[in-house]
């Protein structure tokens, strides 16, 4: 009996975190569907040549749902988030570099940005901090020691303020 029930467990432990392929899934008029149903379902892309997994979705009546992650060709993490199950972005999403070294920061609340965003250059220092609300950005703030600004035609210096 212990046997049964220690197979049965690892089985479930297993099968509930594969995807299945995502090939043959089409958008049509903003749903998700596969063989002519709305889709309900965790799939993954891969990649043709190596087998390598691209993406990984969640799909609920055809809506995206639940984590959504992305990697980089290299196999490093690209983006991880989450969509509630009316298809709007939710709470925190990172996003990094291909080295792996975190780029971005983002929260949303209904699909709307919201919260504090922040932005890392390939160093981790911060560049880029705003925040948001309700899909208004309230503040912004830019650290001008990483970035170079050229406009075309003007000769753009930074100005040291005391």
């Amino acid at each position: 009996m212990k046997k049964l029930f220690l197979y049965t467990s690892v089985l479930l432990l297993f099968s509930c975190n594969q995807f299945e392929d995502c090939s043959g899934i089409e958008i049509i008029d903003g749903l998700v569907y596969k063989n002519g149903e709305l889709y309900t379902a965790k799939c993954a892309f891969y990649d043709d040549n190596s087998g390598q997994m691209i993406s990984s979705h969640e799909y609920k009546n055809g809506e995206f749902a639940g984590k959504w992650t992305f990697y980089h060709t290299n196999g490093q993490l690209q983006t991880v988030g989450k969509f509630d199950d009316k298809g709007n972005r939710i709470g925190k999403w990172k996003y990094y570099f291909d080295s792996g070294q975190l780029n971005q920061v983002a929260y949303y609340s209904n699909g709307e940005k919201d919260g504090i965003w922040k932005v890392y250059n390939e160093n981790g220092e911060l560049t880029v901090e705003q925040e948001w609300k309700n899909g208004d950005m309230v503040v912004d703030s830019i650290n001008m020691d990483d970035i170079e600004l050229k406009i075309e035609g003007y000769n753009v210096e930074k100005i040291e303020i005391d």
